[in-house]
């Protein structure tokens, strides 16, 4: 894909495994332009972070809830969340799009932000739940005696020991929330509004396809999700590692 990016159109076409004979680098420029990168990113960018920082904060919390507190309905609020691993959500798209339209939100960037939240918490929660349940009680217990509340323990003792799993679950709902194409194709029309799954499939029309600028557009979107987890990939493998032998 990187070196069809640097080709002209013809020669994407005619000689697509030939090295190029000319690079192109004007293709990531016209595509940035015309594409209207910039606005599809920080739409993307502003969905992703949203959606992350409140799975992130709501798994959490049920998780340390339902590992530690044994009341009426705990278990069957964690099959609840297991059941939402069964379920592909593309199935209940038809209800989800009467729902947003329901509540106004249908071509809103919030739309898209609480259906991938919903989405990224049943597997968040599993996560988190075999973490915490390896945690010694006897941190906990301290912190009681010495007149901390359940808030400030999960605060101040849950969280700093489950950070690294925690990772683990920003990274992989970044990703998921950055390549979903799905839910913005059907609750977002707008396009300045467009996410950058959707928005790049403007190089791609109804009888040809702009492949010299639809390249050069994926290597720009898929950019952050690499960095991304160029920089989490050493703590990412050994936090998968580490749940699997615990599970």
């Amino acid at each position: 894909m990187i070196l069809l990016s640097f080709k002209s159109l013809g020669g994407i076409v005619g000689h697509p495994l030939r090295w190029p004979s000319h690079w192109y680098v004007s293709n990531y420029e016209e595509a940035w332009q015309e594409g209207n990168l910039l606005d599809y990113l920080l739409n993307t960018t502003f969905v992703a972070m949203i959606s992350v920082t409140v799975i992130s904060f709501l798994s959490s919390m049920a998780a340390y809830a339902i590992a530690r507190f044994h009341f009426r309905g705990n278990q069957f609020i964690y099959l609840m969340f297991l059941a939402g691993l069964a379920l592909p959500i593309q199935m209940i798209a038809i209800p989800l799009f009467i729902l947003m339209r329901q509540l106004d939100l249908l071509d809103h960037l919030a739309s898209v932000t609480i259906v991938y939240i919903a989405s990224g918490l049943s597997f968040s929660v599993f996560l988190l739940v075999n973490f915490i349940r390896n945690i010694p009680r006897e941190l906990e217990e301290a912190a009681l005696v010495d007149g901390a509340s359940y808030w400030q323990i999960y605060w101040h003792v849950v969280l700093p020991l489950i950070r690294p799993s925690l990772s683990t679950v920003a990274i992989l709902n970044f990703i998921a929330a950055w390549n979903n194409f799905f839910f913005p194709l059907i609750l977002l029309t707008n396009p300045s509004r467009m996410t950058v799954a959707v928005g790049v499939m403007f190089f791609v029309g109804q009888y040809a396809t702009q492949w010299n600028l639809l390249l050069p557009a994926l290597v720009i979107v898929t950019l952050p999700t690499m960095l991304a987890f160029i920089v989490v990939s050493r703590q990412f493998i050994r936090n998968i590692m580490g749940g699997a032998i615990k599970l």
